[in-house]
């Protein structure tokens, strides 16, 4: 699980490409510990924004979201950013297949997407 400030990852999704800028669907998030990385499914090794994660930090984990899901969250975050400083969780979640990525707020705010891939998960959860 990474943890951010509701502003740091409203700032970091926000610069992910549009959909129609990208060769194929997909948004890359890769947290190393210390940040969250975004890169695209179609350029992997080109970080395109980085955020500095702050509280609870667990091990490094990776997932490809739907950039359609990118958008809702960005929907989601922009409502919140009168709570800017307030912390929120990122993280994978498989509880069942397939894997989710999970953004939790402070209140029991949640949503979850499918993702299109999660390499750090379990074989048997993979999508």
């Amino acid at each position: 699980m990474a943890q951010l400030k509701i502003r740091d990852l409203y700032g970091l999704l926000c610069q992910a490409p549009r959909r129609q800028d990208l060769e194929q669907d997909g948004i890359r998030l890769v947290y190393d510990g210390t940040a969250l990385h975004l890169s695209t499914a179609d350029h992997p090794d080109t970080v395109v924004a980085r955020a500095s994660t702050c509280g609870f930090t667990t091990g490094s984990w990776e997932v490809t979201a739907y950039r359609a899901s990118i958008t809702s969250v960005e929907v989601w975050l922009r409502i919140n950013l009168e709570y800017g400083d307030h912390l929120i969780d990122v993280c994978p979640f498989w509880p069942a297949r397939p894997a989710v990525i999970a953004f939790t707020a402070g209140g029991g705010h949640i949503a979850t997407f499918p993702v299109i891939a999660c390499p750090t998960a379990p074989a048997d959860r993979r999508p």
